[in-house]
């Protein structure tokens, strides 16, 4: 069946390869839910960290509870009246808001200290939501409720949360990501849903506290193929739309290099040594970077990043509308991109093309390049995340699989052409010249051979009174008859003349043997496929004659029609030996370096002839086997 399907019509079995290589995707997918995912979250990372922007951002500040700090200051934690001091310095600096991406839970000595100092300044703290299937914990007060929107698809459900003290009274904001299978933080839901209340992410409270606005977002669905599935807006803040997908996640961008962020130690706040002319205006994010503070996080970037690094790559990208997000419509462009490819690798299939069937594995692969630059330049250029590992996993499949349909059809074609070219030659010749380009000059060598030249005598007068489909029956009868014999005599047939066979065997006295026992069975089996003639007509009779000699074997004739046959004055006298069979009323006859050969098989002498077209008369000889099927 495969075979029919390859030397078939091309087109099924490019069809057949294509399919399977759509089915080799969606197996991938079904066993591998994560992995091609995985490898478009991975490219994504290497998009980042080769093509990060190095503008500096001065909107966002950095102040690093670090080594350092830990070291001139003291352990962490730190007593509540210190932080109330960092706030102060802050402040004193002129910051703007100040965003704590650090949790207070527990009520401590120095709250009412602290709790007055936020309420001063526009501050906003952390919170963090027990997501999934996590462990639900209740810790804390939660606050910084929204009015807008109200839960519902697609905002997640919280179990438990962690909160702050009591006490500590500010606006808040979750700091609960989406952690990946590699443990990298790749995405943060948007606003979170407990008992009945959203809450939003730390970033999108600070840009509310920011802009002075309404604690009240507007959820919307994305409307057109190149909208994210949802999106958040507020009238206070226009021309920010933030993009949601399907599960009410904001993807983050990491398009920012590291060292594009100022990050000042908290130390150098505390002492007074840092510079004011950062802070001017600047929304701060206080964090924690020193080990054993727990808020190192792997994202693109590096390994062990803050946690406030994190939220201000989010807060910039979400000032200057860089969000990543999925289009409605990735799937279709996805579809699109495959389509694409399969096009390309089919018209590489074409035989204009004349590529070899290498060559499509290899488009495979430039076309999954061309699938990921694509996906890259989207995400980098228009901030759109496309995924290219699905279609670019079918192209190389597509490729592959078509390469191989490619090759397996070729080499059939070629096997196909030598069994076809093989019935018109003799195989040793079609093997020699089945894949050599054509030439116009004599191919041919002169060796001793001995010839079978076996004919069909009265034919011409037969078919002058038969029609043409039973002269072509009787003769494809004689041909086939004639080709068996001479093959399983050792021999093989040279070329078919008309009604006439030429048959030719190696010149020792063996394999003129075998040929003088291929006449004998050709002659004795023969009489069985002859009919009888029409009123009128002389029986069909068959003639053979024999002669051994020198030859020239080859092929002649122009590049564009050549012809393979043997040339020589052995081959003439052979002709000339069985057109006398007729006349002598012999079915075999021998010429003298024929009969040379066989001395002990019982030959009869018929004197010396001058056959037609030569000059010199020659003995020649008849053979008459006993018994029609009997061998000499």
């Amino acid at each position: 069946m495969l075979t029919s399907l390859l030397l078939g019509k091309p087109w099924p079995a490019r069809a057949f390869a294509l399919g399977l290589a759509l089915l080799v995707v969606l197996l991938v997918r079904g066993l591998f839910p994560g992995g091609l995912r995985a490898i478009d979250e991975r490219s994504g990372d290497f998009l980042w960290r080769t093509f990060p922007s190095q503008t500096q951002e001065r909107r966002v500040i950095v102040v690093d509870i670090d080594e350092a700090s830990l070291a001139e200051i003291g352990p962490w934690p730190w007593p509540r009246e210190r932080l109330a001091n960092l706030s102060a310095k802050l402040a004193a600096l002129g910051a703007g808001t100040q965003v704590f991406d650090i949790v207070l839970p527990d009520p401590r000595p120095g709250d009412e200290l602290f709790a007055v100092e936020i309420s001063r300044h526009p501050v906003v703290l952390s919170q963090i939501f027990v997501l999934g299937q996590e462990e639900a914990v209740t810790a804390g007060k939660l606050q910084g409720a929204l009015l807008s929107p109200a839960c519902g698809n697609p905002l997640p459900l919280a179990r438990g949360f962690i909160g702050n003290a009591p006490a500590l009274i500010a606006d808040a904001g979750h700091i609960s990501p989406r952690i990946d299978q590699d443990g990298a933080v790749r995405r943060l839901p948007a606003l979170v849903c407990y008992d009945g209340q959203v809450y939003p992410a730390l970033g999108l409270a600070a840009l509310l506290k920011a802009a002075a606005a309404a604690p009240a977002l507007t959820l919307a669905p994305g409307a057109g193929w190149l909208a994210p599935a949802y999106q958040l807006s507020h009238e206070a803040l226009p021309g920010i739309v933030i993009p949601l997908d399907r599960n009410g996640d904001m993807r983050l961008s990491y398009g920012l290099a590291r060292g594009s962020f100022i990050s000042v130690p908290a130390a150098d706040v505390l002492a007074g040594r840092a510079p004011a002319e950062f802070f001017r205006g600047a929304m701060v994010l206080v964090g924690a970077t020193a080990f054993g503070i727990s808020d190192a996080v792997p994202t693109p970037h590096g390994g062990a990043v803050g946690g406030a690094e994190v939220h201000a790559q989010f807060i910039a990208a979400l000032l200057d509308g860089r969000l990543p997000f999925t289009p409605q419509g990735a799937s279709a462009i996805q579809l699109l991109q495959a389509a694409f490819a399969a096009c390309v690798l089919l018209l590489l299939t074409t035989r204009r093309s004349r590529l070899p069937a290498v060559s499509l594995p290899l488009a495979g692969l430039a076309l999954a390049f061309f699938m990921f630059v694509a996906h890259g330049r989207a995400l980098l250029a228009s901030h759109l995340w496309l995924g290219w590992a699905d279609p670019a996993l079918f192209s190389l499949c597509a490729g592959l699989l078509l390469g191989v349909a490619e090759h397996a059809r070729i080499r059939l074609e070629r096997e196909s052409l030598f069994r076809n070219l093989s019935s018109y030659l003799p195989a040793a010749v079609a093997a020699d010249i089945a894949f050599r380009e054509p030439s116009g000059v004599i191919d041919a060598r002169r060796c001793d051979i001995t010839v079978l030249y076996a004919d069909l005598r009265n034919f011409s007068a037969y078919c002058e009174h038969l029609p043409a489909e039973d002269a072509a029956a009787l003769l494809h009868a004689f041909f086939t008859l004639v080709d068996r014999v001479v093959h399983d005599h050792g021999g093989s047939v040279e070329e078919y003349a008309g009604d006439a066979v030429m048959a030719i065997w190696q010149a020792t006295p063996q394999e003129v043997t075998l040929a003088l026992r291929a006449a004998a069975g050709i002659l004795a089996q023969g009489s069985a496929i002859l009919p009888a003639p029409p009123p009128g007509l002389e029986a069909l009779g068959i003639g053979i004659g024999i002669e051994t000699g020198s030859a020239l074997v080859g092929s002649f004739g122009p590049a564009r029609r050549r012809r393979h046959t043997a040339l020589g004055k052995t081959v003439t006298i052979a002709t000339r030996l069985q057109s006398l069979t007729g006349e002598l009323a012999e079915a075999i006859i021998l010429g003298p370096a024929a009969a040379a050969l066989l001395p002990e098989a019982g030959l009869i002498p018929l004197g010396e002839f001058l056959l037609e077209g030569l000059h010199h008369p020659r003995n020649i000889f008849a053979f008459h086997p006993q018994d029609k099927g009997a061998e000499p």
